[in-house]
């Protein structure tokens, strides 16, 4: 995998600049659209949660709008890098049909666009985060690369898994959105991990975005990363998915064009 996208690192590159042109083609805003459509959602929840149902300080003393900030954007960076490889095949019919090329550079440039879009909102406002709270990452920040490595792989084992899914059972695409959408609140996002019930505790063990997410809300509101063996555990999520989707996807691939 690494070999392809090496001796393809121009084909990819070009790539992933037409999956972000082509998201904001014909608009007003353009890229301005990847730090609204989040700000409003953090504004929604913070409204809701602070305002109406006036949830205090978060464990730790942080309060509501950070602490939901650290988790959301990275998360819509997963969630969109996933959810937009469900059709980087099927959308790309004639190509993968007509040219011989390693049809999984399809999934890895809607991966790494959605992360590079999302990314520049999430910088932006953690910029802002810094300076409003007064403090500094520093060199600390350079351990969001952990959380973030891990969540790449994680969405391109997933995302060419989809992919492949949705060629032969078009149904994936429905079913990816509603999954996601019970995964995002099975995800400590909008409330911190200490208030799972134990009843339902065994869902969030088998959670490979808890650890994820705590990690980036570690690093950013308290400069440390300490998670041991649930870090450990998305570690072994992340590389295994990531294997087995790019094998299924080797599996798959020579009988695209005759589905397509």
């Amino acid at each position: 995998m690494f070999t392809t996208l090496t001796t393809h690192r121009y084909l990819l590159v070009t790539m992933v600049r037409r999956e972000i042109g082509a998201r904001f083609a014909g608009t007003s805003l353009g890229g301005l659209w990847s730090l609204i459509q989040p700000a409003i959602l953090l504004g929604l929840y913070t409204m809701v949660f602070s305002a109406i149902y006036r949830v205090g300080e978060i464990e730790g003393g942080h309060g509501f709008a950070e602490f939901v900030f650290c988790g959301l954007w990275p998360w819509l960076a997963f969630q969109e890098a996933c959810l937009r490889s469900v059709t980087a095949i099927t959308n790309n019919a004639n190509v993968v049909k007509k040219l011989q090329f390693p049809s999984e550079l399809l999934v890895v440039a809607v991966v790494l666009a959605s992360f590079l879009v999302q990314g520049v909102g999430f910088l932006l406002f953690l910029l802002g985060l810094m300076v409003w709270k007064g403090t500094f990452i520093g060199g600390v920040g350079l351990l969001l690369c952990l959380p973030l490595g891990l969540a790449l792989l994680l969405a391109t084992g997933l995302g060419m898994l989809l992919a492949c899914g949705n060629v032969f059972f078009r149904d994936v695409e429905q079913l990816a959105t509603a999954g996601f959408t019970l995964w995002f609140f099975l995800t400590p996002i909008l409330y911190p991990a200490s208030l799972i019930p134990e009843s339902i505790g065994v869902l969030f063990l088998l959670n490979p975005m808890v650890a994820i997410t705590d990690g980036y809300r570690s690093i950013i509101l308290s400069g440390s990363l300490n998670l041991g063996g649930a870090l450990a555990y998305s570690v072994c999520w992340a590389v295994g998915l990531f294997w087995f989707g790019r094998y299924a996807f080797g599996r798959c691939r020579g009988f695209f064009a005759d589905y397509l």
